[in-house]
């Protein structure tokens, strides 16, 4: 005949058994969290080829063999993405942006020009006028350029550096709706060379 459990016994086990039950629970809920943000969120500071390859392909750029990717910000949710990264090794900053953009048109606005009004021409498509990717150098007397300075500021920030950024670039797209992306470039100076910062966001 079985002896009987002891009560003391029972309440142990079943004291087990509700642990494992909580720990498969918690386990089935925090596995797709942690796989969901690692979808929606990447923050990283060493880069191998592969990262390499991922950045690039987020920021639609070359990163230069001669420059050296620092740190890498990228998120997303509900339709927005965000995208931060810091370069540094960078000798001359219009040698890097031939390099990173190879095939987009680089122009100077003027400082009277206005940024936004540029971006609308751009933005018309005629027979005449086909739209074209084109950076649009940003000079320091021109109205938009504390904005986008102070942007790319407040964005470097957040990754860790504090640099102050003597050159700013807007990179247009085909088809881009005002105010609802951007895609700044900067360049600012130190004593081991330039940092270049790229923030891209789409809202």
């Amino acid at each position: 005949m079985e002896k009987e459990k002891s009560p003391k016994k029972k309440l142990i086990i079943n004291l087990i058994r509700i642990a494992l039950l909580l720990l498969i629970f918690f386990g089935a809920l925090i596995y797709p969290c942690y796989h969901f943000m690692k979808q929606t969120y990447k923050d990283w500071d060493t880069f191998d080829d592969k990262r390499i390859a991922e950045v690039e392909k987020r920021l639609d750029m070359i990163i230069p063999a001669d420059a050296e990717p620092l740190k890498y910000n990228w998120s997303t949710g509900a339709g927005d993405f965000q995208a931060r990264l810091m370069i540094g090794g960078i000798s001359d900053p219009e040698e890097f942006i031939e390099k990173a953009f190879p095939e987009i048109e680089v122009k100077e606005l003027s400082a009277d020009e206005n940024l936004a009004d540029v971006l609308d021409t751009l933005n018309e498509s005629t027979p005449e006028n086909e739209k074209s990717e084109e950076l649009l150098k940003v000079p320091t007397d021109n109205k938009s350029f504390g904005s986008i300075k102070n942007e790319l500021e407040e964005s470097a920030s957040k990754l860790g550096y504090s640099i102050d950024f003597t050159e700013v670039y807007d990179r247009f797209y085909p088809d881009r709706i005002q105010g609802l992306y951007y895609y700044y470039i900067g360049f600012g100076k130190a004593d081991d060379g330039y940092y270049a910062k790229i923030l891209y966001c789409t809202l």
